[in-house]
């Protein structure tokens, strides 16, 4: 399509005074088809600006959950520590027991051999 302000291309003749009308037409469709163009436009951008708007919405909430997960994941690790030091503790207390308990066994031992031992001596 020629542009108004150009000059004639070379082998083209200046439009006929009927083909006015039909220019005319040509431009009105034009004009509708851009105003449909534009309203279509409109509403698919609404259409994308309310779908961000839910992303947005989404990503918030899934960063929300992400941080409530490392919260959860810190409480975790710190109960298993406590859990840990609790474990140990009990082992030591264990071994504790076992240890006092050995050394009365053997007390009761050493006072057996040396009240057999001194009794049969007096009784020699």
């Amino acid at each position: 399509m020629p542009v108004a302000n150009s000059p004639p291309a070379a082998g083209t003749t200046n439009p006929n005074p009927s083909d006015v009308p039909n220019t005319q037409s040509q431009i009105d469709s034009i004009k509708q088809y851009l105003v449909t163009t534009n309203a279509e436009i409109i509403t698919k951008k609404a259409d994308i600006d309310k779908k961000a708007q839910q992303i947005s919405e989404k990503q918030k909430q899934v960063y929300g959950q992400s941080q409530e997960i490392e919260d959860k994941i810190k409480l975790l690790d710190t109960r298993n520590k406590m859990l840990q030091l609790s474990i140990d503790q009990n082992v030591y207390k264990k071994k504790v027991i076992y240890s006092l308990l050995s050394v009365i066994i053997a007390l009761i031992v050493a006072m057996i051999f040396f009240y057999t031992f001194f009794s049969k001596k007096m009784s020699l």
